[in-house]
């Protein structure tokens, strides 16, 4: 019974990430930023993630709904590679679009100057179950005896060790956490540490901006 409860684990664990984008959209309270060309562009950003992370618009009921079969299928034991994938996919767009957000924060004149570190906040598990998925997903194969593993490790991995792997992005790879044997492994290893740097910055910025003001 118990392995059958987490069965869909992998969409939980999802869940929990959008569960921080729905939480990052709603505390985006764009009134807090003063008027600007900038501003407009972050009300369409606001609109496409408030689309799919409200219930109450239709194509979030749908998105809603679309989870909620997504575990019960997996509760009943069925196979959903597919749909699990076009789940992380969706919400790596959205993933995007709050880094684009936090990024056009920035540069932004707010009138609540703790707005963005609040958005980082919430950010931050984002980021570590996202970078997380993307690296067991690759292995994915591997673990199923089809090909090379994409990412190699000292002893075998658990799924705590891609989140290790995510935490450890700044420094180099080792076999302790994981060493990126393919170019696509390796582009997302940098694209994990980008983003790991740019909020390092972002919360640097805010910070030293609230000490001036």
């Amino acid at each position: 019974m118990i392995k059958r409860i987490f069965k869909p684990l992998e969409i939980y664990i999802l869940s929990i990430a959008f569960f921080f984008s729905v939480s990052f959209d709603r505390n985006l309270n764009l009134d807090d930023v003063e008027d600007s060309s900038v501003k407009n562009l972050l009300e369409n950003i606001h609109l496409v993630l408030d689309s799919f992370t409200n219930y109450e618009h239709p194509l979030g009921a749908i998105f809603l709904i679309f989870i909620l079969c997504l575990i019960i299928w997996g509760l009943l034991g069925k196979d959903s590679r597919l749909l699990s994938d076009v789940y992380a996919i969706i919400l790596s767009f959205a993933w995007l679009l709050e880094l684009a957000s936090m990024n056009l924060l920035l540069v932004s004149p707010l009138k609540d100057p703790v707005l963005l570190l609040v958005e980082l906040v919430l950010f931050v598990p984002i980021v570590l179950i996202g970078f997380s998925w993307w690296y067991w997903r690759l292995n994915h194969s591997s673990r199923l005896g089809k090909g090379k593993a994409a990412i190699t490790f000292d002893i075998k991995p658990t799924p705590f060790s891609y989140f290790a792997k995510t935490a450890s992005v700044v420094v180099s790879d080792t076999t302790e956490h994981g060493v990126c044997e393919t170019d696509v492994a390796r582009a997302l290893r940098i694209m994990n540490g980008f983003v790991v740097l740019d909020i390092f910055g972002l919360t640097l910025s805010r910070a030293v901006g609230l000490v001036i003001t």
